[in-house]
């Protein structure tokens, strides 16, 4: 009963794991039939991906972050009390049962069928009004929500429909949460008080952060250098391909819930034309990428073994926890084509980021305050 829009970031990222399985087999030199087909329709000079001056990342560890890990550790010992003898309020979490209906019709998904659910009053997701509608009840009692479906709800018996929800407030659940003292931790974690904790949940943050910033850099990088790029003429043959492909998945998963590629896009925001269009653009932008990496292989001499393509196998079954290359190819698509890709790839990025310059944020806030920097157009 939760709205099913979900917006682009699900459907872009589905579409961009569809994207890695589309690619020819391998044959005697992958990396050589890519600069092939690729690099007479890049031009990109050397300065475009050498000498490159960028301003590092650097994620603080707040104290917001450390209050976090200190919530959720609390949380994994907190205790609940099913309570039944007062009123609910705003911001309880609840146990309810439902029947939905439209004039008079039961609806698919519109029930709990006598399991019960579990909602906070206020956050729960659900149809507007329709939290409003349970406070103020007690445990037992059994009682009409009427909402209105929005117009854009995503599903044509649904959208803009008066509705009505038979429901049970079974109980209300109240939770224990217990203090964060020196005696907790000491039984519950690896640490002996709350400042070890503390300090050693803001070293596991730094280093996450110092991963995660490093990866922006290099990603920021990329991203000058496919800017800086021009491609004379896509393939379009290929880009018409993986449109399809990805079109055709999306349309077997549609199947497989039940009902057509229309209906299952509309849960996601989408129409067919503008899901076509995201799709169109995320193909793009891959190839054009994949046509800027592949150029710079070329210039700069920088290709793929057969072991170095067998380690990057061998690390994404780690990741997967799979056991065979066939398995994994069969879940994600892959081909040879792909892992060799993969390799190649991270080689640029290292390329870039090596001869990169980094500057320091105090370099960047002078260049930013300076009024020659402000009187300089962007460069393309």
């Amino acid at each position: 009963m939760k709205r099913m829009k979900m917006g682009a970031v699900l459907v872009g990222a589905m579409i961009l794991s569809l994207l890695s399985g589309c690619g020819k087999s391998d044959n005697a030199d992958v990396v050589k039939e890519m600069q092939k087909q690729y690099n007479k329709y890049v031009t990109l000079d050397e300065s475009a991906y050498k000498g490159l001056t960028y301003t590092e990342t650097h994620t603080e560890v707040t104290e917001d972050t450390i209050n976090s890990d200190i919530s959720n550790l609390l949380s994994q010992y907190a205790s609940q009390t099913d309570v039944t003898d007062r009123a609910a309020t705003w911001g309880d979490a609840v146990n309810i049962d439902y029947v939905g209906s439209v004039d008079g019709k039961e609806f698919n998904g519109g029930s709990t069928q006598g399991a019960g659910t579990q909602i906070t009053l206020g956050s729960s997701g659900y149809i507007d009004n329709f939290d409003e509608q349970i406070v103020g009840h007690t445990p037992g009692d059994a009682f009409d929500v009427v909402v209105t479906f929005p117009d854009d709800y995503g599903v044509d018996d649904l959208n803009g429909k008066e509705a009505t929800f038979k429901t049970t407030l079974n109980y209300i659940v109240e939770t224990t949460t217990p203090t964060y003292t020196d005696a907790f931790v000491a039984s519950n974690t690896d640490y002996k008080t709350t400042d070890e904790y503390e300090t050693a949940m803001r070293k596991k943050h730094e280093e996450e952060y110092k991963e995660s910033d490093l990866n922006t850099d290099k990603q920021n990088l990329l991203q000058q250098v496919i800017d800086a790029a021009t491609i004379t003429q896509y393939p379009e043959e290929e880009i018409k391909q993986r449109v399809q492909e990805v079109t055709d998945s999306m349309t077997e998963t549609a199947q497989a819930n039940g009902i057509d590629l229309e209906t299952y896009l509309s849960h996601y925001g989408y129409t067919s034309d503008t899901f076509q269009a995201e799709v169109k653009s995320s193909v793009e932008s891959y190839i054009r990428e994949k046509m800027v990496i592949s150029k710079i292989s070329e210039e700069q001499n920088i290709t793929v073994s057969e072991k170095e393509k067998e380690a990057k196998v061998q690390d994404l079954l780690g990741q997967t926890g799979l056991s065979d290359v066939d398995t994994l190819n069969k879940q994600y698509g892959y081909k040879d084509e792909d892992y060799y890709f993969m390799v190649l790839e991270d080689k640029i990025i290292d390329f870039i980021y090596t001869n990169a310059v980094a500057a320091s944020a105090t370099d960047a806030t002078a260049d930013e305050a300076s009024p020659a920097s402000a009187a300089t157009p962007d460069a393309e």
